[in-house]
This record gives C-alpha cells, sequence and structure tokens, in this order.
C-alpha cells in the first residue's frame, strides 16, 4: 500500500510543478488516489512473487464481499480457483507482457463463483519489487448468455444466442516506475490513456444564481474519442450545448448535483446523438468538476435485444404449434409461463400468475408426483434420463386437458440445477383418438369372441397369432397352446369321403394371394380326434401397402347346417302333410322310370272324395288327418319300389312300375278294402281310384296318365256322391248330438215350414222340399263353437260375426251334395230380410227365394216360442203379434199372415 502511494505521490508532485495556472484547480481529477478511490471498477494490485494482494479499491471490497482490510490480508489463490501451479504461470506471462488478458473464474465470500474478465500490466515499487496492478470486469452474465446460447443451439428451439458482451477494459502498460515525478506521471497516464472505458473530465457551468446550465469537456482518453468519435483537441474547453446543441436539461442537473455536490452517480444511458448504449460512473474529484467514466455497452445491448428477438420468436412458434413453454429459474424459484401455455387452459395472460405454484393448482394432483419423481430422475442422471410426462390438467370450463410434458436442464452449477427450459403440447385429441382405439379395440374382441364362426389368424410365417373362442372349442386347441404354432399342426382337416388330408388353405392363400374356400365334405380332426364336418374360407391380411403380413381364417360347424340342406331337400321333394313325395318329386320319377326296362308301367291316380265338405263342415284340422290317414294307408297297401306321391290337395298318385293291369287292379283293391276299414271319429274317409298300364315304349306316358285320370274321374261321379250324402247326414247326426238344443230347434222349424207351406197350399213335392230344408237350414253351425251356440247372455261383436257365417257355411255343405243342391240356395238366404238388411247378401222383398222366406219366419217364430235358460217363451199370440210388428220390413207379411193363421199354440 505505502508502495502505490509513493508511486502517486511522486505523480501529484510532477502534476503540480509542471501543470499551468489553468489548471492548477483541477489535477486531482488524476489524483491516483482519487481514481483508484473512486473507479467503479474492480481494481487489485498484487505482489507478482507471492500472490499477496497488496491494495483493493472500495469496487473490488463490494465485488469479493470481503472489507478492503481482509482483502490486503489474502493471497490471490483465495480468490482465483486455479492451482497454485497455474497462478504462479499466469502472473509470469503478465509481468513479463506475453499476456494482458485473462479469463477467470473467481470466488466470493458466500461461495458464489463468477467469470471475470483481468486486465493486469506490470509496474514497481519504489524498491523495485514487481507488482501486477489489475482491473476486474465481472463477465458472468456474459458467460452465461454464451453458455445459455449454446444449450439453445443444442436443443433447437429452446433458449437464446450467446449473449455477445465486449467489455471494454482499459489496459494499462506501467513501465517501471522512474526516479523522476514526470516519468511516473506520465507512466500512469499512460495507464487510463491506454483504458477500455472512456474517461473524461469536466468543469459545470453555474448561472450568477448557481444553478448548473452547461458543462465545459477539459480533457478525455484515447478511448472517450474511440467511443464517442469526439476528438478532445476539438472540443477542449467547449461547452456541451455547444457541442450537442440538443442536450436535455436532465443531464446537465445531474452532472451539476455531483459537480457541486459531490455525489456518486451509476447509470446507463442511450445517446440518441451517438446511436449508442453506455454504462457511466460520475464522480466529483473537486467542487466544480466531475469524471464521467463510461463503457460502451451498445453491442451487448444489441445482443441482448438479439436474444429477447430470439427468445419471442421461439415463443411465437410455440404459440403458433399450440404449445406452452416455460422457463423455470430454479435457483429463484420463479418461472415464466408463456401465454399459449395459458390458454391451453383457458386462463388470459392475466388470469394465471407466472409462477411454479400456478400450474402445481391446475394439474391434476395425482398426476403430481409422477412429475416431480421424473424431474429427480432426469436431475440425478444429469439429463440423461429424459424429463417427459403425460399428465392431466384441469381447463377452466372443468374439462381435462391431456398434455405432454417435456423439458431439459439447461443450466448447472456443479451438480445443482439452476435453471430449467420445456414445453406443454395438447395432446386432448390424440388421447380421445387412443380411447376411441381401445374401444374400437375392446369392441374387435368383444366381437371376435362373440360371433358364432371360428377365426384363426396368423402371421407372416403362417403361425397360429389370434384365436378366438369359437376357434378353440372348434379345434381343441387353447389360444396359449396354439399361439406360435404353425397352423395346420392346429387346423387340420381331411375329406370326408376319401379320408384324405386336405391342403393347408393358409399356404394356399400365400401361395395364389388370393381368398379361397374349403372343398365341400370338409372334416376338421379336432385335438381330442373328434370329427366336426366344417366350411371355411382363409383370406390374406395386408398392411397399407398392400404386402400379406398373414393370413385369417374364417370357419364354422356346418353340422347344422347340413341336417338344415338335408332338411330343405327333403322338403323340396316331400309333401310336409303326408310325408310322401310332392309333386316336383314325381315329375322328375316319372320321366326315370319312363323306361323299357320298367315295362308293363302301371300309372293310378287317387283323389279323397268330400276333402272340401270336410274342411267345410269340420275345420281343417279334420280335412288334414283325413289326408295322413288316406296317406298311411297307400304306404301301408303299397309295395316297396312304388313312388307315392302327393300332387295336389286331395289328389295322389301311384307309380308301379313293371306293375300289369292285373296286379294294379289287386294293389286298388287292398287300397279300397283298407280306406273302408278307416275309422276316424266321425270322418267318412272315401277316394275314388282310376289307373291305366303303359304296356309297349312307343306309348306316350302323357296319354297312360291321362287316361289314368280320366277314368279316376268317372268313377268319383258315383263314389263321391254317395259319400257326399254320407257325409251330410253325420254332420247333421254329429250337431244334434253335440247341441240338443239345435236338434230340438231343426226339427221344430222343418216341421213349422211345413205347417206354413200346406196353409199356402204349396204342392207335396215342395212340401217335402220345405220340410227338408227347414230342418238342415242350420247345418252350417257344426263349424260354429259350441261355446258359442250356448251362450246365455248376449253375444259380443266378434262372436255374432262368427255366428253369421253360418249361413255360408250351410250352402257349402249342402251344395257339395247333388240331392242337397236346392236346398242349399234356400239355407244361404234364411236371414236374409224383407227390407234388404238381412244377411250375407243383402237381398230382398221376392228376390229371397220363397222357401228361404218361409225359413225365416218358421225359424223366428219358433225361437221366440221356445224355452232358454237366459229367457221365457212367448205365448202364440206374443210371437203372432211380433211378428205382425215386423211384417214388412223383416218378413214377408203373406207369409206372416199365413203364419197367424194356420200355426197352433
Amino acid at each position: 500500500m505505502k508502495r502505490f502511494y509513493f508511486i502517486f505521490s511522486l505523480l501529484i508532485i510532477f502534476i503540480s510543478l509542471a501543470s499551468v495556472s489553468a489548471y492548477a484547480d483541477t489535477t486531482d481529477a488524476y489524483n491516483p488516489d482519487t481514481i483508484f478511490e473512486n473507479h467503479k471498477s474492480v481494481m487489485l494490485l498484487i505482489d507478482s512473487t507471492t500472490g499477496d494482494i497488496i491494495d483493493a479499491n472500495s469496487a473490488a471490497a463490494d465485488f469479493y464481499g470481503y472489507t478492503r482490510k481482509e482483502l490486503t490480508k489474502m493471497k490471490i489463490s483465495e480468490i482465483n480457483i486455479l492451482s497454485d501451479q497455474q497462478i504462479k504461470e499466469e502472473m509470469k506471462a503478465a509481468i513479463l507482457e506475453k499476456r494482458n488478458y485473462f479469463e477467470f473464474k473467481h470466488r466470493l465470500k458466500d461461495g458464489s463463483i463468477k467469470d471475470v474478465e483481468v486486465y493486469s500490466s506490470p509496474a514497481s515499487d519504489k524498491t523495485g519489487n514487481a507488482v501486477l496492478f489489475s482491473i476486474v470486469h465481472d463477465i458472468t452474465a456474459k458467460k452465461l448468455a454464451e453458455r445459455e446460447a449454446i444449450s439453445n443451439k443444442m436443443m433447437v428451439i429452446y433458449l437464446l444466442v450467446a449473449i455477445i458482451v465486449t467489455l471494454i477494459i482499459a489496459v494499462v502498460v506501467i513501465n517501471r516506475v522512474k526516479k523522476s515525478e514526470r516519468t511516473n506521471k506520465n507512466k500512469f497516464k499512460s495507464l487510463f490513456e491506454n483504458m477500455n472505458e472512456g474517461f473524461a473530465l469536466h468543469e459545470i457551468v453555474v448561472n450568477q444564481d448557481g444553478q448548473p446550465i452547461d458543462y465545459r469537456f477539459l480533457d478525455a482518453n484515447h478511448a472517450f474519442e474511440k467511443i464517442t468519435g469526439l476528438q478532445i483537441d476539438k472540443i477542449k474547453d467547449k461547452t456541451v450545448k455547444e457541442v450537442f446543441p440538443n442536450t436535455e436539461q436532465y443531464w446537465i442537473d445531474t452532472y451539476g448535483d455531483v459537480a457541486i455536490h459531490g455525489k456518486n452517480v451509476k447509470f446507463s444511458n442511450y445517446s440518441s446523438e451517438l446511436d449508442k448504449h453506455f454504462n457511466v460512473n460520475v464522480y466529483s474529484p473537486q467542487t466544480n468538476y466531475f469524471v464521467t467514466v463510461f463503457t460502451d455497452v451498445t453491442l451487448e445491448k444489441k445482443a441482448q435485444e438479439q436474444i429477447e428477438s430470439e427468445k419471442r420468436l421461439l415463443e411465437t412458434i410455440l404459440e403458433d404449434t399450440l404449445s406452452g413453454y416455460w422457463d423455470w429459474d430454479l435457483k429463484a424459484n420463479t418461472e415464466y409461463l408463456s401465454p399459449s401455455f395459458k390458454t391451453m387452459f383457458g386462463y388470459s395472460n392475466d388470469e394465471l400468475e407466472n409462477s411454479p405454484e400456478a400450474w402445481q393448482a391446475i394439474i391434476f394432483r395425482e398426476d403430481l408426483p409422477r412429475v416431480f419423481e421424473q424431474f429427480e430422475k432426469h436431475v440425478s442422471s444429469k439429463g440423461e434420463v429424459p424429463f417427459y410426462n403425460e399428465v392431466r390438467y384441469h381447463h377452466k370450463n372443468g374439462s381435462t386437458v391431456w398434455v405432454i410434458c417435456s423439458g431439459r436442464v439447461v443450466e448447472w452449477d456443479g451438480d445443482k440445477p439452476l435453471r430449467m427450459v420445456g414445453c406443454h403440447i395438447n395432446i386432448s385429441k390424440i388421447k380421445e383418438l387412443e380411447h376411441i382405439n381401445e374401444e374400437e379395440r375392446t369392441l374387435f374382441k368383444t366381437t371376435l369372441h362373440s360371433i358364432g364362426d371360428g377365426v384363426i389368424s396368423t402371421d407372416i410365417n403362417g403361425n397360429v397369432d389370434i384365436m378366438n373362442s369359437v376357434a378353440e372349442s372348434l379345434t381343441g386347441w387353447t389360444m396359449e397352446e396354439a399361439k406360435g404354432h404353425p397352423f395346420k399342426s392346429v387346423f387340420v382337416i381331411i375329406n370326408e369321403f376319401t379320408r384324405t388330408k386336405c391342403d393347408d388353405p393358409v399356404e394356399k392363400v400365400f401361395k395364389t394371394e388370393e381368398i379361397i374356400e374349403l372343398e365341400n365334405h370338409t372334416l376338421l380332426i379336432k385335438k381330442n380326434a373328434e370329427e366336426v364336418p366344417i366350411e371355411d374360407s382363409a383370406a390374406p391380411i395386408r398392411d397399407e401397402k398392400g404386402n400379406i403380413t398373414g393370413v385369417v381364417v374364417v370357419f364354422r360347424d356346418c353340422s347344422d347346417k347340413r341336417e338344415k340342406q338335408e332338411k330343405i331337400q327333403y322338403l323340396s321333394y316331400h309333401d310336409q302333410l303326408t310325408g310322401l313325395y310332392n309333386r316336383h318329386f314325381f315329375e322328375e320319377e316319372l320321366l326315370r322310370l319312363d323306361v323299357e326296362r320298367n315295362l308293363p308301367f302301371t300309372i293310378a291316380m287317387l283323389d279323397v272324395n268330400g276333402l272340401k265338405l270336410t274342411n267345410d263342415a269340420f275345420g281343417h284340422e279334420a280335412g288334414d288327418l283325413l289326408l295322413k290317414n288316406v296317406a298311411k294307408v297307400l304306404k301301408n297297401e303299397c309295395r316297396t319300389d312304388d313312388i307315392i306321391s302327393r300332387i295336389g290337395g286331395d289328389e295322389f298318385i301311384i307309380l308301379l312300375p313293371k306293375t300289369s293291369p292285373t296286379e294294379a287292379e289287386l294293389i286298388v283293391k287292398r287300397i279300397y278294402k283298407a280306406i273302408d276299414e278307416q275309422k276316424v271319429d266321425n270322418i267318412v274317409i272315401s277316394v275314388s281310384i282310376g289307373w291305366e298300364t303303359k304296356e309297349y315304349i312307343s306309348q306316350d306316358i302323357k296319354e297312360v296318365f291321362a287316361k289314368a285320370e280320366d277314368y279316376m274321374y268317372r268313377k268319383k261321379i258315383t263314389e263321391s256322391q254317395s259319400m257326399r250324402n254320407q257325409t251330410i247326414k253325420v254332420i247333421m247326426q254329429t250337431l244334434h248330438e253335440t247341441n240338443a238344443r239345435e236338434k230340438v230347434h231343426s226339427e221344430r222349424v222343418g216341421k213349422l215350414c211345413r205347417k206354413i207351406g200346406e196353409s199356402m197350399k204349396l204342392d207335396d213335392e215342395v212340401l217335402k222340399e220345405l220340410e227338408l230344408a227347414g230342418l238342415m237350414h242350420d247345418i252350417g253351425k257344426i263349424a260354429i263353437n259350441n261355446d258359442i251356440l250356448n251362450k246365455p247372455g248376449k253375444l259380443t261383436d266378434a262372436e255374432f260375426t262368427e255366428i253369421k257365417k253360418h249361413p255360408e257355411i250351410s250352402y257349402h255343405i249342402l251344395k257339395s251334395a247333388d240331392v242337397y243342391t236346392r236346398l242349399a240356395e234356400y239355407v244361404l238366404s234364411h236371414h236374409e230380410r224383407w227390407d234388404g238388411k238381412g244377411y250375407p247378401r243383402g237381398i230382398s222383398g221376392e228376390d229371397i227365394p220363397l222357401v228361404a222366406r218361409i225359413i225365416t219366419v218358421a225359424d223366428a217364430y219358433e225361437a221366440m216360442t221356445a224355452t232358454r235358460t237366459y229367457k221365457e217363451a212367448f205365448s202364440h199370440e206374443q210371437a203372432i203379434e211380433e211378428l205382425k210388428r215386423c211384417a214388412g220390413t223383416q218378413f214377408d207379411p203373406d207369409i206372416v199372415h199365413a203364419c197367424e193363421k194356420y200355426c197352433w199354440k
């Protein structure tokens, strides 16, 4: 310290002797103590041999965190993190002036490490000991920006370009101190002349009130000239308003405050005249004078602006890709969240604060531990393990937002992370698609296992890949057993008839690249050797480019199908009701059998008599029973090789190959006999059979068939009428047996009809017909349910509609027999009315047959006078009065008059 002051004292003496009187009051601006104390750059004086810190200014104490006294008791090795040997080598390079500029890492009192640049120049004290004068600048920000830029480039989009900061530091070269004060002054001033920081001495100009109104340029170093572009010899002794007329009063007031009151000021400034940015230190060496020490930080500012610009560009890119950007300062625990990050969750930029707590508040609570767990893995692996998570956030509207959260630590202090950047990408739609795909996969599995067909798919090598439950059941192999096995070892198939092994369908598909189907009559041999008839198809599985990647085989147990096919085939040739062959089969067989070896060839045609009559009277079930019994007789009485077919409703054909007329007649007689012996309730069974024999090959089989048919119809004329007459008698008998009231009613109506006819003087033949018609007028009620006929109360509309059918049924029954044909017309009309409001045809007056009109009156009279459980009988007089009341509307008046005159009580 003393040596340093000794040098400075020589300089002071020199300046005081050599300076002219005009500058006598300004020499303190060059005073070493003043500069050393007031300069804002860190300055150190170091023993080049021992490394002891001889002296340090206040800026050094502020920077390192030690007091000046503590610093002067320390060695430079306690600050510089280099080894002792490295420090000696660097000091040697500086003392020999091989290098004057260095970049080191210095450790502060609080333990933090700062990047610094050092300008060191050799000097000597009075005794000639070598010392180093060092000016230290903090370039941590610069280095951090450089590392940040490198990190960003490595991450492509993650952060910023290198901060290019050139801190212009004075490189001072001080030669050995001369014994002469003049030499010392020149050497010391040379140091400031060679500084990279601008240095200027000014005098404040005040008005008569002592208020600063301008300031004058007195002196400046070369760095000032270089930075400002102003030549000191041209502006010396000029005021700032003379040099820069537009200078604002603000700067004059600021500098005046420093010069007059002795304040120190540090600030950043932009000069529009010079288009440059400066960091400025201002202090007053003496009243009314001030010194400006400034550094051109234009490049640093522009670099910072470039960083900010690229940061904005990066954020814009992330905004456009709908990605949320975040920047986490782990040391300060602060976090920047980009606007798009906030928009992703429904918040405006102002609604969600920039902090770690903000995003932690909206993330799903159960997902947060996974985020921190992944962070710890990323940090502990020094970035080897990626920081990647798929997590859920709560949207402002209550919905769920799925995001990919990824990032990377970009700044480290040893193993300690300092800064981390990353982004959030909204994958909600992807998750929705994944959910849909999962549902589709589930649906596919469900469908695969629910369809009735067996499904097996193979890989490109023909090995089993997938089997559904049906395939497992049909093959006897489980999916676990079959997976990876060759398809042909699981799916073993043979021909049902030849018992030879069938070709592998999978190999066929790989070979032909087409869909194939199994041949008919294929049996699948199950794992337990059981045989199953199957049908299947095999198809190639192709990728998006059309390349075959496997084969899918779909197969089913066709046992039921075969059974159904056989049933269909049976039905296509057989009559469903009787089980005999049908017309289609008969026609095919007729052609097949019409060959010479089957001669003589007889065709017998059979017709069931009165089938319609039976259906009308007893219902179709009775008619079906009749046909079944006839079919049964035919099958029993015909031979094994005979072909029996039902070719129509009541028609049967028997093909008798190698059968002569005599043999045919014997067969027909057996059939007649068996039919006569058949008894089915009250049903009369009767058939008519005609036949014809083809004895020569030249005869046309169609003519033979026509003759058999003609013969059958000739026999039917007589045989059928007899059966019909017999059937009608059976019907009447059955009706009367099942319903005693109907028997009494029919007999009384018949007698009443005859009495009315007699009163009308009708002839005997008409009277016989009239009585028989009255007896049989309700024969059609045989087809009506007895519950309706015997119902004691009023009939419903549906029941009455059913009752109204009996005239037509009666008509069809009686019409079927020639002997009763005339009666059929009468009974059809016996519910018609004189005024035309009756049924079933709605005819009126004399259009209604006379017999029918008589039956109508007799039927009404009998109904009124008969005793019923649900009503009392009318007397004769009451019944006649009712008939008379309805005469001319319901009844023929003449017939009512005849009934009144001749009917008895």
